[in-house]
């Protein structure tokens, strides 16, 4: 009897693990490596991804462009992205806690900062009241070469999964 409730317990777990029984999900969790496990979903901008408690944030088309001198960190060619913050929620959230986090084929990136092209990222203080919404400019360095780039957000770092928002090539 031990044997069998022990396999029993061994199998619930395993399913558990491995998300047996369930549909795709867009979230993304750090693996070994630093690299993110996602699901067989593209999401390649223009589609907005609920963030959880009212929040969904939609990201543009990619834009590629080569950033300026005044640029930082220096890197020879950046993808931008316009994002916007709809707060469908009860209570203002404030866009500065949002946490986005981008990664190549090659690993993780950085944002760039490109005041001069627009790409200037959160910087509002100001909270997004229920109902209303929120645009701001990001940009992430990437390869010179076409590459995979996927890109996660968190709504509060400190206790919410991150969202797959952007899913396709550069």
């Amino acid at each position: 009897m031990k044997t069998v409730g022990l396999a029993a317990a061994a199998c619930a777990l395993l399913a558990v693990v491995t998300g047996c029984g369930s549909g795709p999900s867009a979230t993304a969790t750090p693996a070994a490596g630093g690299d993110l496990a996602r699901a067989n979903t593209s999401l390649r901008g223009g589609e907005a991804r609920p963030l959880g408690k009212g929040l969904t944030l939609t990201a543009s088309a990619p834009k590629p462009f080569v950033p300026t001198s005044g640029a930082f960190p220096v890197v020879s060619r950046a993808v931008g992205f316009e994002m916007t913050v709809q707060n469908d929620g009860t209570a203002p959230y404030a866009p500065t806690l949002l946490s986005l986090t981008a990664s190549t084929d090659d690993g993780g990136t950085k944002q760039v900062i490109d005041s001069a092209q627009g790409y200037t990222g959160v910087i509002s203080d100001d909270s997004v009241q229920p109902g209303r919404t929120v645009h701001f400019q990001v940009a992430f360095a990437v390869p010179t070469a076409k590459t995979e780039l996927v890109i996660t957000a968190q709504p509060d770092p400190a206790g919410t999964e991150a969202v797959i928002v952007f899913d396709g090539q550069v």
